[in-house]
């Protein structure tokens, strides 16, 4: 039974270490560099992608770079919005958090998707076979669809609501 467990641990070590990937640091400060003229970090959201050119070309390696670099930032501004909305609930009672809190991550999720759609490559290069993406968000257009998918998610909920409101006042 010891041996059984030793070999599984031992496996799902050996196993686990076979999957990280140790980056070159000298490609990581280069990139970091690069990125850090070409964003500003106080006001906007990164993501960054890479992939290494293979056999199939650039334009593939573009495809998979800016697939990357789009994951990254929807990532990111989730991180950002989690901040938001749990803000926007914080003059709320506590029965209205209950209401409003499961709906939180679906809204957060939505409202990500669409700013990653409107986000704006910033740069892009090759090196070392690999193509690199940075795509940026604006943190100010972060918090301002936050903001509007909200009030429009509340006025909706409230429109709901009054029609339950009335249709109960009829049946009396």
């Amino acid at each position: 039974m010891l041996k059984k467990l030793i070999v599984i641990l031992f496996t799902l070590l050996f196993l686990s270490c076979n999957n990280l990937s140790i980056s070159n640091p000298i490609e990581s400060s280069l990139s970091d560099e690069r990125v850090t003229t070409s964003v500003d970090s106080e006001n906007e959201v990164v993501g960054i992608g890479s992939a290494k050119i293979s056999s199939s070309g650039t334009l593939v390696a573009n495809g998979k770079a800016s697939r990357e670099a789009k994951d990254r930032l929807k990532s990111r501004i989730l991180a950002e919005e989690d901040i938001i909305f749990k803000s926007f609930l914080v003059p709320a009672d506590p029965y209205t958090k209950k209401i409003l809190s499961p709906a939180l991550s679906d809204l957060m999720d939505y409202t990500a998707t669409q700013l990653v759609q409107r986000a704006v490559e910033k740069d892009s290069w090759s090196e070392n076979n690999k193509v690199y993406i940075v795509y940026s968000m604006s943190k100010s257009e972060i918090l301002s669809e936050s903001q509007n998918i909200f009030i429009q998610y509340i006025d909706d909920i409230t429109s709901k609501f009054q029609l339950i409101k009335e249709g109960v006042n009829q049946s009396q």
